[in-house]
Parts: C-alpha cells; sequence; structure tokens
C-alpha cells in the first residue's frame, strides 16, 4: 500500500487527489493533515483499499482469534444488523455475509462490502457530499438480491 496516508507529505502528488464538492457543485479545499487520527480522514486510492480489503477478507495477518471476532457479532442495532471488530456485519437469506465500512467527510462518500466466504466485494468511491445517492443503484445492480436486502436493511424504521 503505496498510495495510502494518515498526513500530508511532500511525496503526495496533488494532480492525482479527487476534489470533493458539496451539493451544489461548489469545489471544497484539499484538507491537508499535519497529524494522524486512526478514525478520520485516511488518504488511499481505490487500488490500495483494495488491497488492505482482500487481505483482511482473507485474513492475512490476523490471528484465527481477531479474524473470528472481526465477523462475530459484538454489538446489534435496531435495524437488524451487527458490529463486529471494525465492520458491519449483514447476514443474508441464502446463509452468507458481507462485511461493511464506510465514511464520510466533506465531498467525500464512501462504502465497501467484503465477503470473505465468497471472495468477492464491491469499493464505492464518491467525491460529493451526496453520493450515497448513487448506493442505492450500484448495490442493487452488482449485488443483485443482496443489494436488495442490504437497502432493506438500511432503509428499515
Amino acid at each position: 500500500m503505496t498510495d495510502t496516508h494518515y498526513i500530508w507529505s511532500n511525496t503526495i502528488d496533488e494532480k492525482r487527489v479527487a476534489i470533493g464538492y458539496d451539493t451544489k457543485g461548489k469545489p471544497y479545499e484539499t484538507v491537508k493533515n499535519k497529524s494522524a487520527n486512526g478514525a478520520d480522514d485516511l488518504l488511499t486510492t481505490v487500488e490500495d483499499y483494495g488491497k488492505f480489503l482482500v487481505s483482511v477478507m482473507n485474513g492475512d495477518g490476523l490471528s484465527e482469534k481477531v479474524f473470528d471476532e472481526m465477523v462475530t457479532a459484538q454489538v446489534a442495532t435496531k435495524n437488524g444488523k451487527h458490529f463486529g471488530h471494525g465492520f458491519e456485519i449483514y447476514n443474508f437469506k441464502n446463509g452468507d455475509y458481507a462485511l461493511s465500512h464506510g465514511g464520510a467527510d466533506n465531498g467525500v462518500q464512501t462504502l465497501v462490502f467484503i465477503y470473505p466466504k465468497t471472495k468477492k466485494g464491491l469499493i464505492i468511491f464518491t467525491n460529493v457530499d451526496d453520493g450515497y445517492k448513487v448506493y442505492e443503484k450500484i448495490l442493487t445492480h452488482y449485488l443483485g438480491e443482496q443489494g436488495k436486502e442490504i437497502i432493506k436493511i438500511e432503509t428499515a424504521k
């Protein structure tokens, strides 16, 4: 993962950084953090984040105990999904499950799903405040019935 950073450095090619936009199309200034925050403001590429997620999905570098705790329900939510360590867990009707993680900052909306059993995944990075508006179409197109289940879980009242 050579294109992943928590702080801004002179090695980052600013021309490769996606500009974030508000809902009216106005660009945000690029945030150049000088101190690291492990819970926020990750600068990465789809390629690097994909490598990370494949490693997580395969349990690379994780003990069996840590992986099991990551994919085991630790905290339940009101809409039927659970949180494991570091990921939300979606259990599907067909017995499969997905791990999910998302994030948002000014001009950024991200969402990922990985399927440890079937070794598939989906990464969505957008560069606009209302990027979440594309999630439903992408999830149903690429994940089919499981995408519909995710939307049902997320929109349940």
